[in-house]
C-alpha cells in the first residue's frame, strides 16, 4: 500500500488536533445526561419521554458504522470538519429552542439532538481513521490520552459554571448552558481546520464487514461487551445509591468532582502504561479497579465517605483506561485506512452493551424493590462478578506484551514513581 502523507508540520498538527479534542469535551461535560434530563424534566416531558431521548446518544452511533463505508474514500478532514460544523449548528438551533415553552419545545428538541449525535458519531468515525493515520504508532497512546486529558482539565470550570447556572439562573440557566457548549464547540472547528490531511492510496477496499472476520478483533469486541455491560449496569446507579442512604447532594457532587480529577490522571497514566505494556493489562487493570469499586460501594453505609473517596478515584482510571486501551488496540489491529469499520462496530457495540447494562439494572432494582438498600448492594455484587468475565477473556486476545499477572502487580508501584516523578519536576521548575 502506498502512503502519500502530505505533512508540512506533523507536530503542529498533533498539537492542533490535542487542542481541537480538548475544546471539544468540554461541550460533552456541558450535555451529560444529567443536564439533558433535568432540562426534559423541567420542559415538561414525561419520564418514557425522558427515557428515550436521553438514549439517543447509544443509539445513533450506528451511524458510525453506515458513515465507515464511505469516509475513507474521501477526504477525511473535510467530512469531519463538516460533520462537526452541522452539529454545532444544530446545538445553537437547541440554544434558541430553549427560550420556547410548550409542547414543540420537546419536539424541537428531540429533532435537532438527533441531529446532533448523528453528526458527532460521524465526526467520531472519521477522527479515529485520521488521528490512526497521523499520529506514529509509538506516540498514538500518548497523544490520545493528553488530547482527553487536556480536555478534562478545560471542563472543570464547566462543572462548577453547571452547578453556579442550576443554583442561581435555574431554568433560565439552559440557554446559557447550550450557547457556552455551541461557542466551544466552534472554537474546536477552528484548531480542527489547522490539522492536516493524510491521504493514501489503498490496494484494496475495506468492507465494512471485514472486521468481523478478524478473530482478535471479535475477541476485543467480547471483551467490550463484557466490560461496558458489567461497568454501566452498577455505576448508572452509584449516585442514586448514595443519595437512598441520605448523603446530600454536594457530597455526590464532591464525589463526582474526585473522580473527574482522577480520570486526568489515568489517561496521562493509561496513555504512557498502554505504549510501554501493551492493552490486554490496561483492559485488566481497568477491570479490577471497577471491582474494587464496586464492592467498595456494596459494603459502604451512611457512614462510609472516606472509603467511597477511594471509590471514585478507582472510578475515574476505569472509565478512562478502556478508551485509550481500545483505540490502541484497534490501531494496532488495521492497515493505513482500514481502521473506520473497526471502529464504528466497536464503538456501536460498545455504547449498545452499555445501553443494555443500565437496562438491566434497572429491571433488577425494580424486582427487587422491596428489599431497599439490599438490592443495589446485589446489583454491585452482580457487577463486580460479571468483570471478572473480561479479565479472563483477554488471554484469548493475542498481543505480544509481557505477562499480565506481573504487568498488573506493577502497577501500583508505577503509579506512584510517576505521581513522585510529576512532584518533582514540578518542584524542580518552581525552584528555576
Amino acid at each position: 500500500m502506498h502512503i502519500n502523507v502530505e505533512l508540512r508540520d506533523l507536530e503542529r498538527s498533533i498539537r492542533n488536533f490535542v487542542i481541537e479534542g480538548s475544546f471539544l469535551q468540554v461541550v460533552y461535560s456541558l450535555l451529560g445526561v444529567t443536564i439533558i434530563s433535568a432540562y426534559l424534566a423541567t420542559a415538561g416531558a414525561s419520564p418514557i419521554v425522558i427515557s428515550i431521548l436521553v438514549s439517543i446518544p447509544f443509539f445513533t452511533t450506528a451511524a458510525q458504522i453506515i458513515s465507515a463505508k464511505f469516509v475513507e474514500r474521501k477526504n477525511r478532514k473535510r467530512i469531519a470538519i463538516f460533520a462537526s460544523l452541522v452539529s454545532k449548528m444544530a446545538l445553537l438551533v437547541l440554544t434558541l429552542n430553549a427560550f420556547i415553552d410548550g409542547m414543540y419545545e420537546i419536539l424541537i428538541f428531540a429533532i435537532f439532538y438527533f441531529i446532533f449525535n448523528v453528526c458527532e458519531d460521524v465526526y467520531t468515525v472519521t477522527y479515529s481513521s485520521w488521528a490512526r493515520d497521523l499520529i506514529p504508532a509509538g506516540k498514538r497512546g500518548e497523544v490520545l490520552s493528553k488530547r482527553s486529558a487536556y480536555g478534562r482539565i478545560l471542563a472543570i470550570p464547566a462543572l462548577f459554571i453547571q452547578i453556579f447556572v442550576f443554583e442561581k439562573f435555574q431554568r433560565e440557566g439552559f440557554p446559557l448552558l447550550f450557547l457556552t457548549a455551541t461557542v466551544f464547540g466552534i472554537i474546536a472547528i477552528l484548531f480542527l481546520r489547522n490539522v492536516e490531511n493524510v491521504k493514501s492510496s489503498r490496494i484494496s477496499e475495506p468492507r465494512i464487514t471485514e472486521p468481523l472476520r478478524n478473530p482478535s478483533f471479535l475477541i476485543l469486541l467480547l471483551i467490550a461487551v463484557l466490560l461496558f455491560f458489567s461497568q454501566s449496569s452498577a455505576r448508572t446507579f452509584f449516585a442514586v445509591y448514595l443519595l437512598t442512604l441520605g448523603y446530600p447532594l454536594y457530597t455526590i457532587l464532591f464525589l463526582a468532582f474526585v473522580a473527574h480529577i482522577s480520570s486526568i490522571y489515568a489517561l496521562r497514566f493509561s496513555g504512557s502504561f498502554s505504549d510501554r505494556f501493551g492493552n490486554k493489562p490496561l483492559f485488566s487493570l481497568s477491570c479490577i479497579s471497577f471491582i474494587i469499586s464496586a464492592v467498595i460501594f456494596a459494603i459502604s453505609g451512611r457512614e462510609s465517605l472516606q472509603i467511597l473517596i477511594l471509590a471514585y478515584i478507582l472510578y475515574g482510571f476505569y472509565i478512562s483506561a478502556p478508551t485509550i486501551a481500545i483505540a490502541n488496540a484497534v490501531a494496532d489491529l488495521t492497515y493505513k485506512k482500514h481502521s473506520a469499520p473497526y471502529y464504528a462496530i466497536i464503538n456501536w457495540i460498545s455504547d449498545i452493551s452499555s445501553a443494555l447494562g443500565s437496562i438491566f439494572a434497572g429491571f433488577l432494582l425494580d424486582s427487587l424493590y422491596s428489599h431497599g438498600d439490599f438490592a443495589f448492594r446485589f446489583l454491585f455484587l452482580i457487577s463486580a462478578a460479571i468483570s471478572i468475565l473480561p479479565i479472563i477473556a483477554t488471554s484469548l486476545y493475542d498481543e505480544f506484551s509481557p505477562p499480565q499477572i506481573f504487568t498488573i502487580f506493577k502497577a501500583p508501584r508505577l503509579v506512584i514513581e510517576d505521581i513522585l516523578s510529576v512532584l518533582k519536576v514540578s518542584i524542580r521548575k518552581k525552584t528555576l
